[in-house]
């Protein structure tokens, strides 16, 4: 009689079904979705015992407390209740079947699917994206934000190990993104338009100085600089006294410093010269002769 008594304490309580009968809450997608619909269930305080959830089921609430723990739960706990007792159309699917049985084809092992395989994966997965959906939804809450980024994912990936498969897709180090440290001295891009073949100008911040001294004398001195510096500065006077051209470069007469090497003149041959007379006095006959033959 005693461990009757015992075993009925230590069984768990039947779970409940969020089908609006016998005072049970209605589980209504249509508000709010999966998340909403959960939220409101909880926040009524019909959510399961976290108890229910052991075992193979453990997994089911990791890493959450509170009111989002309970959240989950609820979720789980309709899912659970409405495969085991809805009728099901299984001409109606979330995800393509064709896609699923492409997926499954891939491994060389399969040989044959059965029609079972794809609907069982096609649920499967509906629950997996719902949840993973569901989990970091929950992180951009804490985060007050409304808006899904890839941290949120990579968050809820790192609070349960049923994700463990996924940290080649989504890596743990993207659940805490490092913000770039900006030095005081680091460069700022100017947000003005940049001219056609122009560069972007770069502001570069100011150092840190002094407190100023509102001294007279202080001003007094600052003035005289300001009025003896000039806009430019004085070119050096080793590159002032030097010349544009090398003394290489200059006129003419400068050839004539070079060094000379004499040349011994040659004495004249006398027979060139009676050569060149020769030939002066023939070219004269021949002129002479052709205005005979041709004068009028």
């Amino acid at each position: 009689m005693d461990q009757n008594i015992q075993k009925m304490r230590a069984a768990p309580a039947a779970p409940r079904r969020y089908d609006g009968q016998a005072g049970n809450p209605l589980y209504d997608p249509a508000q709010g979705g999966h998340y909403g619909a959960s939220a409101s269930i909880a926040a009524q305080g019909h959510a399961p015992d976290p108890q229910l959830f052991t075992g193979s089921w453990q997994n089911v609430n990791q890493g959450l407390t509170g009111n989002y723990r309970d959240i989950l739960n609820t979720y789980w706990q309709q899912q659970v209740t409405k495969l085991e007792t809805d009728e099901h159309d299984y001409k109606l699917h979330q995800l393509p079947l064709a896609r699923i049985k492409k997926v499954m084809k891939a491994d060389p092992e399969v040989k044959m699917i059965s029609a079972e395989a794809p609907i069982l994966f096609a649920k499967g997965c509906d629950i997996f994206i719902t949840e993973l959906t569901m989990r970091a939804w929950i992180h951009a809450e804490e985060n007050k934000r409304r808006t899904l980024q890839r941290s949120d994912i990579a968050s809820a990936l790192s609070k349960s190990d049923m994700f463990d498969f996924l940290i080649d897709i989504v890596p743990r180090e993207e659940a805490h993104p490092h913000k770039r440290a900006t030095g005081q001295n680091a460069p700022v891009q100017s947000s003005g338009p940049v001219p056609p073949g122009g560069m972007p100008q770069q502001v570069h911040a100011s150092h840190p100085m002094a407190p100023p001294d509102y001294g007279m004398g202080q001003h007094m001195q600052q003035q005289d600089d300001f009025r003896q510096s000039n806009m430019y500065a004085n070119p050096d006077p080793v590159y002032a006294q030097q010349q544009m051209f090398d003394q290489s470069y200059q006129a003419y007469p400068t050839m004539a410093q070079q060094q000379m090497y004499a040349v011994n003149p040659r004495a004249q041959d006398p027979s060139a010269a009676d050569a060149q007379a020769y030939r002066h006095e023939e070219a004269d006959a021949d002129a002479e002769g052709e205005r005979e033959d041709f004068g009028p």
